[in-house]
């Protein structure tokens, strides 16, 4: 039986806050139990109680070795190439093992929609805690061994171990296990944890908190399997391609840390519709120009076209003008942003921030500066299951011109200095950035002054959750995903009902009790244990007059939400230790953790009351959008877009129209529209003579 949460705003916080804000480095999103593909984008899935193979998969399919071409393809690699095949770690899955040297429960298709691949069935429980996954029973490793669940569960309680200190939890399904961290952390033992061996083609996973959409997870990185055997054989270098054995239609023949990555094909991969390449070497590149060069010579079978003088250059050479490609990725905007100061100066009123968002030309900037490498867009995600159903901030001179006098700066008068904070002044973004605060200078009469960041300042000031020692102003954006889940299609905007759409004051109050909270771990001595009392028993009341107002909304919404311990609870438990204490040492322990619980409930409250009524309505609907389904995902995500596009603290401008060069003779690229770009998916490349 799942309890009714005792504490429905603290559990707004609890999963939302929980998940990485760091989005941004990352996302792909799940369905609940779907039958047939998973459709991750652009389509979308359909949801039943069972997720089976998709149409037209054989399930007792013979090796797929049958039409392989002796060919070898040499495809661009990263910059800097690759340190480790080890797919607990975030690079190694991306760019290799995620699906080709290792195939998961499920996968990618040459579309993004994600399919089952080992994977027969994925039963969730009726509250999407407990998921159940069938395996096939005819997909083999490539030393001729099954593939089991035991394979999966080997790896995964290795990913997940305390002995892997730094494989990161959150880029994956890790972070959702039950008692996940507490494993990483050594604090439980795996009975503990959310992986249950249930036979050799069962195994099941019980979540820290639900999710209809767990399925898309199991494509990703810290999901593959490694062989139970090989593993316990070669506990620390099993991945080293002298001893791994590998499930997926490639193996790697050879490896050179930071240098080329030589992939043949696995005769004992069982599986359909992949392509015919005999071998795929992976081959590391320093810069554009260096890769260009390399497929005028013949050298490589593809390059991207980065920059407009690249894409003009290939137009005009008859080598290569009549097999450019692109494909434009509308689930990545990229744009601008409030800085995060916490005083926002005149860009507390929204009729400013409109004024500024209107005030953009986008289609110049994409057909003058970019190119047209790059798509104008008013939405932060430019699906048109979105894109056709929310009312944007389209170019409007005249109508921004309004909205600023209207805030009481006509044309300007009286309008204070604001700052751009920009990245280094030889990034690629400078030219748009330089157009866009002309734009504003010429349209609305007001100055923006531009201050150029060296990289990592910079990206503190794009994601900190707040800037106490900048002035107010602006900074570039991009919302892309490391996967699909429902709250990743929100594309990075949900950082706005985060850190940004508050009350005036609100953020410096914010930090205020966050500076309080940092400082707890040097208290030295034990103060007014009274004291505390009376300001828990008045957080509890508040916590209470919160709780009346957000139940009944928030009732329909997470009826089944895990229970999670209340304020009182909580408190009531340290005081008991407190009071218990038999020595200073540990009535000092009991005060410290005492007053951090009440300094988090007495921030977390006044957050609460600093939140914008349109705040409060996004924190409803990303509670919404967790607890569902793509499917359904789909249908909320215009609600909050069109918050967020109103609130204008963030300002879609672009997302990318990329171009590219193969081949005549190879297709079957597959473009990483996810967080990390490039290309990705090498087993459905096909040749063509």
């Amino acid at each position: 039986m799942v309890k009714k949460p005792k504490n429905l705003w603290g559990l707004i916080a609890l999963l939302i806050l929980v998940l990485p804000i760091l989005a941004a480095c990352g996302g792909a999103a799940s369905t609940a139990t779907t039958t047939g593909s998973t459709q991750a984008t652009p389509a979308s899935d359909s949801s039943a109680t069972t997720t089976a193979p998709t149409a037209g998969t054989d399930v007792q399919a013979s090796p797929a070795s049958t039409d392989v071409k002796d060919v070898t393809v040499t495809l661009p690699f990263q910059q800097g190439g690759i340190t480790s095949l080890d797919h607990a770690y975030w690079s190694a899955q991306l760019f290799v093992s995620q699906g080709v040297v290792f195939e998961g429960l499920y996968g990618y298709d040459q579309q993004l929609n994600i399919v089952p691949k080992i994977a027969e069935s994925a039963t969730p429980s009726a509250d999407n805690t407990v998921w159940t996954i069938k395996l096939r029973k005819d997909k083999k490793w490539s030393n001729g061994d099954p593939v089991t669940a035991k394979d999966f569960y080997a790896a995964w309680v290795r990913a997940a171990g305390p002995e892997l200190k730094d494989a990161p939890m959150w880029a994956g399904m890790m972070g959702y296990v039950k008692n996940g961290y507490a494993f990483k952390a050594g604090a439980v033992g795996i009975d503990e944890v959310g992986f249950k061996l249930v036979d050799d083609y069962t195994i099941e996973v019980t979540l820290s908190q639900p999710n209809a959409a767990f399925i898309n997870f199991l494509p990703v990185m810290n999901a593959m399997p490694i062989n139970a055997k090989n593993l316990e054989a070669h506990p620390s270098d099993w991945f080293d391609p002298k001893n791994a054995v590998y499930n997926g239609p490639y193996v790697v023949e050879s490896w050179v840390s930071g240098g080329d990555i030589v992939l043949k094909r696995n005769p004992n991969y069982v599986g359909d519709g992949i392509g015919n390449v005999g071998t795929i070497v992976l081959r590391p590149y320093a810069d554009a120009n260096a890769r260009l060069q390399a497929f005028e010579n013949q050298e490589i079978q593809f390059t991207f076209l980065e920059d407009a003088s690249q894409l003009a250059y290939a137009q005009g050479n008859p080598d290569i003008k009549d097999n450019i490609k692109s494909e434009e990725n509308p689930i990545v905007w990229k744009g601008i942003e409030y800085n995060r100061s916490l005083d926002a100066g005149p860009l507390q009123d929204v009729r400013v921030r409109q004024a500024f968002a209107l005030s953009i030309d986008k289609k110049a900037i994409t057909d003058q500066i970019l190119k047209g490498l790059a798509v104008p867009t008013d939405t932060f995600n430019s699906d048109v299951r979105v894109k056709d159903k929310v009312k944007s901030l389209s170019y409007d001179v005249a109508k921004a011109k309004q909205l600023l006098a209207e805030a009481g700066y006509p044309d300007g008068a009286g309008f204070p200095e604001l700052t751009f904070y920009a990245p280094p002044s030889n990034d690629p973004q400078m030219p748009w950035i330089e157009a866009v605060v002309k734009m504003w200078q010429d349209n609305l009469g007001v100055k923006v002054v531009i201050q150029n960041n060296e990289g990592p300042v910079y990206s503190n000031i794009q994601w900190a959750n707040y800037n106490k020692d900048i002035q107010p102003g602006f900074a570039t954006l991009g919302g892309p995903m490391n996967w699909f889940q429902p709250l990743d299609l929100t594309l990075a905007t949900n950082h706005i009902w985060y850190f940004m759409d508050y009350k005036e004051g609100g953020m410096a109050k914010y930090a205020e009790y966050q500076t309080q909270i940092d400082a707890v771990s040097s208290t030295e001595a034990v103060g007014d244990w009274a004291a505390l009392t009376t300001r828990a028993e008045a957080a509890w009341t508040k916590r209470q007059a919160i709780n009346k107002i957000e139940e009944p909304e928030m009732a329909k919404i997470s009826a089944k939400a895990a229970a999670a311990p209340s304020f009182k609870e909580q408190w009531d438990a340290i005081n008991e230790r407190f009071t218990a204490a038999k020595d200073d040492a540990e009535k000092l322990t009991a005060y410290k953790d005492g007053l951090l619980l009440l300094l988090k409930e007495e921030q977390d409250a006044t957050w609460y009351d600093y939140r914008t009524d349109e705040n409060k309505q996004a924190q409803r609907l990303m509670l919404k959008l967790g607890g569902q389904t793509l499917d359904e995902a789909w249908e909320t995500l215009p609600a909050i877009q069109q918050l967020a596009i109103d609130s204008a603290w963030m300002i879609p401008i672009y997302y990318d129209k990329l171009y590219y060069a193969t081949d005549a003779r190879l297709s079957g690229i597959v473009i990483n529209k996810l967080a990390w770009g490039g290309i990705f998916q090498y087993q459905y490349l096909q040749w063509t003579e």
